[in-house]
This record gives structure tokens, C-alpha cells and sequence, in this order.
């Protein structure tokens, strides 16, 4: 069988814009093919043996239709390649239509590199993991070709590069049985249901690897789910975050399959009793991970021992940044999603900010101390009607034998005012190993 040749379609990019693509690709074996769209469906037509991995298209501000030329694309590369749009400011407020017309993802312009990169990469990581499915692609435009055999077809390639080390190989692929997600992963047993979507047990079919995959109820939730692909990719080289294995579209869904972390989730362990050595070794990992994405920018939003996972060597694992902002090119967004006991003041209202998981890693530590939560509050369901000006009671009234120090950091953690809190989750570690050096040896937490 033909090695199929790789390629990227771009349409409409700036010179600056192809350098960029081309430093993206320059260690991967793949052609890109500037396209205007009068030339697409011949393109498609007469190179059968080229394998489309990604289109990647800079929306023209002159054009009053672009909705339909993203269409007339979709329509001649097929249902499944990925498709990156370049948004100008004058086209955002389309941007709606422009992804129903067959847009997978977008870049807003002026052009952040970081954020294209990220977004490029993932999206190329989909495309290469494809089979080449080209019975899929209309036969209005083009002759229908027999579907090139995918049994055996698999590649691994390295994303190591300079500047994007956190880019991982993708894992191989083969084709299975179509009712399977994507062709290659094979459902198992359903862990839970959310509002997000499904999540199942899941095994890679070539390799057995177990993964979780995790399925969004709508395609309306696919931006959703490459956010938090993005940032699960900048997270990849820490070891207590659960690491993304792959992205596959399948239904016109976007599927996140992640590394299946198995153990208790720290609720569970809490509810059972803790010992303080425990306790303490938690709470550092719990630190290192989210000062680690702290670093980078990035905010989780949901930090409570529900989405923590401890595992049988006690390596913890933060789990679900399906809120979390980069905000190294988002804006912290206005939402109020998160978990009422977990949240300061300021997320009620829609401000969060990195200093808003700082307090959630307060309430966890404060849980440590005292097994008891600050303050109560039922109504999770509309946290914008939350009373935000609820006082935290010092742990040394529930525990007065907790250590004065530990009182203090931990009252610091749970400051209404943004300017009297740890504004990130390094300078609570800071102060925590500066106060107690022995932390982590049992010492001070109580059992």
C-alpha cells in the first residue's frame, strides 16, 4: 500500500502567517499547499495519493459571504480534516456562523503566536491520527474513489520542538469496528454523566492502553473541548496533572482522551479519615501542580477534592480543567461556573482571577486541619445567588491546638481582599516550606 503524502491546505495567509505554519512543521514530513478556492476541488481531484491533515484559512474581511466559502471548502476536503479559521476583528461578530459553516477551531486576529501554535498542533495531531476516509468526501464535487485500506496504517510522529516541548508523539492508530469512538478506542463501561457530556472507560484498540474519554453532549461544546486540550497540552510535562492522550473527532464531536488515573478520589479518602503524613503529602503535590500552572498562566477554576484523584502509589492527580483559563491569551470571562464551597467571592461575580484558586487551596487546607469546611453553602446550583459576604471562621477556634502559623496561612488563603491573599499558588508553597520546613513529615496537620 501507497504511503498516503501528508499535507496542509492553506488558504488566504499573510507571508508572516505560512513562516509560522512552516517553523510549526519544519521537523514533521508534510507539504504545505497554498490553495486559492477556485483551485480546491481540482486539487482534491487530481492528487488522490495526498492525505489532507489540517486546512487552515484566514477569513477575508472584503468578503461579504465567508460563511459559504468555508463551506464550499468543507464540502471538497470532506466532513473529518480539521479546520482552522483566522478570525479579523471586523469578522468576529460572525463567528458563530463562521464555525457552523464547517470551521473547527479559530484564532482571533491580530495573530497571538502562542495561541495559534497551540491551536495548530492540536488540530494537526487530529488530522495525522485520520484514516483516510476518502468515501466521505462529496461525490457531487469529486469521483468517488474506492476507500484507500486503513488496517495497518500508523505512524508515529515526534512533536518535540523548540519553544512547544510540551507537545507529546501521538499514540498509533488502527481502524476497528465503526461503532467504537473514532474507529480505535473501544467503550468499556460508562463512568459518569455531567453537563459537560459522558465520560467512559475506554481501550485503545492497537495498543490495549486504557484512557478515559471524555464525550461532550453537544458539538456545540468542541471550542470547550480544544481549550481544554490547549491547556492540558502546556500542562504535559508535570506529573500530577492527568495528562491528555489524544483529541479524535468523531459524530462531529470533539472527544478528549485522557491518561485513566485509578484510585479514591481525595472526597472519598476524606470521608474515610486521613492520616496527617497523608494529609501533608497531598497538600504539596496539590501545591506543586497548581503553581506549575500558576507559571503558566493558567487558572483551574474547580480545585475541591472531587476532582482529585489519589492514586495506589499515592500520587495525586488533579483532574478537570474543563473551566480552567489560559490567560496567557483568554480573558478570565465572566462566568460563574465552579463550586460554591470552593469559591471566593470575587468568581461568584465573574472576576475570577489566578488568586481565586489560592482560596480554594485554602478550604482544602483548612478541611486538613479542622475536618470541617470554613462556611456552608447549599444553593450550588445558582452560585449568582450565593451570599459573597460570608465570613471564614480561623481554624484555631474549630482546632485550637493547630499551630498559630498554620492558622495564619491558612486565613491568608481566604482573604476577601485580592491584595491580602497569596496572589498565586508559588507564594502560598513559599510561605508554607518557610514556615515549616518539616511540612510533609506528618508533623503538623493533625491525624
Amino acid at each position: 500500500m501507497q504511503t498516503p503524502i501528508e499535507t496542509i491546505l492553506t488558504f488566504g495567509l499573510s507571508d508572516a502567517e505560512m513562516t509560522l505554519v512552516d517553523r510549526l512543521v519544519s521537523s514533521f514530513e508534510i507539504e504545505t499547499t497554498p490553495l486559492a478556492i477556485a483551485t480546491v476541488r481540482n486539487f482534491v481531484k487530481n492528487n488522490p495519493a495526498k492525505k489532507i491533515d489540517l486546512v487552515v484559512y484566514h477569513v477575508n474581511p472584503e468578503h461579504p459571504k465567508q460563511d459559504r466559502v468555508i463551506q464550499l471548502i468543507r464540502d471538497f476536503v470532506g466532513e473529518i480534516v480539521p479546520f482552522l479559521i483566522l478570525v479579523p476583528q471586523e469578522k468576529m461578530g460572525e463567528l458563530k456562523k463562521l464555525l457552523q459553516a464547517g470551521a473547527d477551531d479559530f484564532v482571533e486576529l491580530p495573530l497571538n503566536e502562542e495561541r495559534f501554535s497551540i491551536s495548530f498542533l492540536i488540530l494537526l495531531e487530529m488530522g495525522q491520527a485520520l484514516p483516510r476516509y476518502r468515501e466521505l468526501r462529496p461525490t457531487v464535487a469529486v469521483d468517488r474513489e474506492v476507500p484507500v485500506e486503513r488496517d495497518g496504517w500508523s505512524r508515529v510522529v515526534d512533536y518535540i520542538q523548540d519553544g512547544l516541548s510540551y507537545f507529546a508523539p501521538k499514540s498509533l492508530i488502527r481502524s476497528v469496528r465503526p461503532e467504537n469512538i473514532s474507529d480505535r478506542w473501544q467503550r468499556l463501561r460508562r463512568l459518569g454523566v455531567g453537563g459537560f457530556g459522558t465520560v467512559w472507560l475506554v481501550k485503545e484498540v492497537a495498543t490495549g492502553r486504557i484512557a478515559v474519554a471524555k464525550t461532550p453532549h453537544s458539538p456545540i461544546l468542541n471550542i470547550s473541548v480544544l481549550r481544554s486540550a490547549a491547556i492540558l497540552k502546556r500542562l504535559v510535562h508535570h506529573p500530577n496533572v492527568v495528562h491528555l492522550v489524544e483529541v479524535v473527532k468523531d459524530q462531529g464531536r470533539f472527544i478528549l482522551v485522557q491518561e485513566y488515573a485509578e484510585g479514591p478520589t481525595l472526597q472519598q479518602l476524606l470521608e474515610k479519615g486521613v492520616p496527617a503524613l497523608d494529609k501533608e503529602s497531598y497538600f504539596l503535590q496539590l501545591l506543586s501542580v497548581v503553581s506549575y500552572a500558576h507559571k503558566h498562566k493558567i487558572i483551574h477554576r474547580d480545585i475541591k477534592p472531587e476532582n482529585v484523584i489519589i492514586t495506589a502509589t499515592g500520587r495525586l492527580k488533579l483532574l478537570d480543567f474543563g473551566i480552567a483559563r489560559d490567560l496567557s491569551w483568554q480573558e478570565a470571562d465572566d462566568s460563574s461556573a465552579g463550586t460554591v464551597n470552593f469559591m471566593p467571592p470575587e468568581q461568584f461575580l465573574g472576576k475570577s482571577c489566578i488568586a481565586s484558586d489560592v482560596w480554594a487551596l485554602g478550604v482544602i487546607l483548612y478541611i486538613f486541619a479542622t475536618n470541617a469546611v470554613p462556611y456552608s453553602q447549599v444553593n450550588d446550583a445558582y452560585p449568582a445567588d450565593i451570599e459573597v459576604e460570608v465570613e471564614s471562621r480561623a481554624p484555631r477556634l474549630i482546632n485550637p491546638s493547630l499551630d498559630e502559623q498554620l492558622d495564619r496561612i491558612i486565613m491568608r488563603c481566604l482573604q476577601k481582599d485580592l491584595d491580602m491573599r497569596y496572589h498565586n499558588a508559588t507564594e502560598l508553597e513559599s510561605d508554607l516550606r518557610a514556615s515549616f520546613p518539616q511540612f510533609g513529615m506528618g508533623r503538623i496537620l493533625p491525624d
